[in-house]
């Protein structure tokens, strides 16, 4: 994994503990970041794997909407410039999309 990688995971974590101080419980998403799970994505592949799916009513996404808190949410995390040489080009915008009003 790379320094930017290391970078990207601790800031998908601080994001984890953020949620939790507003009461939503994302265990998939964190389970998707430890490499003893069997689920293990890895940072780059936690959000490649949520940019990719549509947003559900229950999804993280959508109830980080709810709580007005699109902040918090990986797309948020994603607009910034940093962590755009992780990415395509595709996955960047379909970030930006999703918290257009």
């Amino acid at each position: 994994m790379s320094p930017l990688e290391k970078e990207l995971e601790s800031a998908l974590l601080d994001l984890y503990e953020k949620w939790k101080e507003i009461g939503y419980r994302a265990g998939f998403f964190r389970r998707m970041l430890y490499p003893s799970d069997r689920i293990y994505k890895g940072p780059v592949g936690t959000v490649k794997h949520l940019l990719g799916k549509t947003p559900t009513e229950n999804s993280g996404f959508e109830r980080l909407r709810r709580a007005r808190r699109l902040d918090l949410t990986i797309e948020a995390l994603l607009n910034e410039k940093k962590w755009h040489s992780l990415f395509e080009e595709w996955e960047i915008a379909r970030a930006a999309e999703r918290l257009r009003p």
